[in-house]
């Protein structure tokens, strides 16, 4: 494992229990010795599943650090359940399947430590790619995760241009591929996707310009997703009477 995978590793295993305490508190969750015990079983999960991704090649890693500290909050989930405890309020949910919201946005919220060492590990995994990359610059391409088959029909060739291609992301595999192998100018994801969340995760941790739109986002999961870190949000109904004027200009 390389170092900057070692100091990554550590920083979030080490900050999970804190984090988890911290949230537990501020919402009034049970911290007795049968949650005790789950958030052991989850820290561990964790610990062995964080190290069995960061010791493959970056090229290899089919799962980001954050997506699997998420996995490991909703192992709590169960006994969260079983305490009585009700599930979140949809804007608190960051990601899809986080049941009682407890999913951070970014790795900004697990301390100054843990943030670090994601920044350090990213750009490690950047330079990685761009040593091994091939001197012949990446096709740009622009992304769209459609709601239906017809909105998707109707959408790419609006989204794309010459040189740049609009490609259909049905799911956040990929999105990832399209990540890795081309160079992803900007994202539009329709909020009405069962994978939405999911997909504004992966966007949001590859820096891509990222915009919501969709039908009814509430106040509450707006402010959600702009403090995650996307562009903007936008009613499906504006966004789909000119998608052109969304995209940015190309040269």
């Amino acid at each position: 494992m390389v170092p900057e995978a070692q100091r990554l590793h550590s920083t979030l295993v080490s900050a999970f229990p804190a984090y988890v305490t911290a949230v537990f508190t501020e919402r009034g969750y049970p911290l007795n010795r049968t949650m005790a015990v789950a958030i052991e079983e989850a820290t561990a999960f964790l610990d062995v599943e964080l190290a069995v991704v960061l010791e493959q090649e970056y090229q290899q890693q089919r799962r980001s650090p954050l997506e699997l500290f998420r996995a490991a909050l909703e192992m709590l989930a169960p006994t969260l359940a079983g305490a009585g405890m009700s599930r979140a309020a949809t804007g608190l949910s960051t990601a899809e399947g986080d049941t009682y919201g407890l999913a951070p946005g970014s790795s900004s919220v697990l301390g100054s430590e843990a943030h670090d060492a994601h920044l350090a590990w990213g750009a490690a995994k950047a330079a990685a790619f761009v040593a091994g990359r091939s001197t012949t610059p990446r096709e740009q391409a622009i992304l769209l995760m459609a709601a239906d088959r017809g909105e998707q029909d109707v959408l790419l060739p609006l989204l794309g241009s010459p040189g740049v291609e609009c490609l259909a992301a049905r799911n956040p595999a990929a999105i990832a591929t399209a990540i890795e192998q081309r160079a992803v100018l900007i994202a539009f994801v329709n909020f009405a996707h069962r994978s939405a969340r999911s997909a504004v995760t992966r966007l949001v941790e590859a820096d891509v310009p990222t915009i919501v739109y969709g039908d009814g986002i509430d106040d509450l999961t707006e402010t959600g997703l702009l403090a995650q870190g996307i562009r903007a949000v936008i009613e499906r109904d504006v966004f789909l009477a000119d998608p052109g004027r969304f995209v940015p200009v190309i040269t």
